[in-house]
């Protein structure tokens, strides 16, 4: 896992921490992608895997919205 670097910082939530980390070339049949958000003491881990690569916006917007949620 290497960080995501390409995530957008516009798309961050007040009140809310995350990480996102994306499965590095060359993976196998399927890419994770995977991110950890935090709001107050609650946390929130989020997976993603797809064959041939995870696509990184709908991965990101189900951040998005799961921090949403937790802020």
């Amino acid at each position: 896992m290497e960080y995501d670097e390409d995530f957008p910082e516009e798309a961050a939530v007040t009140g809310t921490a995350r990480t996102a980390y994306a499965e590095a070339k060359p993976y196998g049949a399927e890419q994770v992608r995977q991110a950890y958000v935090s709001a107050g003491d609650v946390y929130a881990v989020i997976l993603q895997s797809r064959e041939a690569g995870a696509p990184a916006v709908p991965f990101w917007q189900t951040v998005v919205l799961q921090s949403q949620l937790l802020g």
